[in-house]
C-alpha cells in the first residue's frame, strides 16, 4: 500500500511538471507579438466560441508564448500558454484554438558554421528555397510535427517557407536552446 501512495503522489508531481514546462522539445513555439495591441483570444474550436481572453502584457520585459500541437488553416491547436518571465503564469488550454495571426519565431544563426535554411515542404529532403545568414523575425502560419512555416520580408519581397525545429526560437531577447 505504501509503495500505491509513493507511486500516486510521484505521478501528480510528474503531470504538474509537464504542465509549468518552460521550454517543450516535442511542440513548436511562438510568442505573442505585443505590437498587435490586440488581447489573445481563447477558442473552443476552430471558428467556435471564446472561452477567454488574455490581455495585453504592458511589462515590456514580459511576453506571452504558446506551444502548438497542431495547425490548421489559421488557427492554432495549444498544448500550452504561458506569460513569462515574470509573474510567470500557466493558462493552460490544452486542446483550445487561437487565431494565427501575430505569433512569432526567432531564427537565431547562433554559429557562423550553422547555415540555416527556408525549405518549400516540412523535410530537409525538399528544396532549399532561401538563406537565412542572420538574426530574422518571422510570422508563424503553420505547422507540420516540428516543422514551422514562417514567413518574413526581405526589402519588398515575401518570403515563406519551412523552417527546422533546430532553428526556432520563441522568445523575444534571447538565444534559445538547440536540439539535436
Amino acid at each position: 500500500m505504501r509503495f500505491f501512495i509513493v507511486f500516486i503522489l510521484i505521478s501528480f508531481n510528474l503531470a504538474a511538471q509537464e504542465s509549468s514546462k518552460y521550454h517543450y522539445s516535442d511542440f513548436v513555439e511562438a510568442y505573442y507579438d505585443k505590437a498587435s495591441e490586440k488581447p489573445i483570444y481563447i477558442y473552443d474550436r476552430v471558428n467556435g466560441n471564446i472561452i477567454d481572453t488574455i490581455s495585453i502584457i504592458k511589462n515590456e520585459n514580459a511576453y506571452y508564448k504558446i506551444a502548438i500541437s497542431d495547425s490548421e488553416f489559421g488557427w492554432f491547436k495549444l498544448k500550452n500558454i504561458q506569460r513569462l518571465p515574470e509573474e510567470r503564469q500557466d493558462y493552460g488550454h490544452e486542446n483550445r484554438w487561437v487565431k494565427s495571426k501575430n505569433f512569432i519565431i526567432h531564427v537565431d544563426n547562433y554559429d557562423e558554421n550553422h547555415q540555416i535554411y527556408l525549405y518549400d515542404l516540412p523535410s530537409k529532403k525538399s528544396n532549399r528555397i532561401h538563406k537565412l545568414e542572420d538574426f530574422q523575425i518571422t510570422s508563424v502560419v503553420e505547422i507540420s510535427d516540428l516543422w514551422a512555416k514562417v514567413k518574413f520580408k526581405v526589402g519588398k519581397k515575401a518570403i515563406e517557407g519551412w523552417l527546422d525545429f533546430k532553428d526556432q526560437c520563441a522568445y523575444p531577447w534571447t538565444t534559445c536552446p538547440k536540439y539535436d
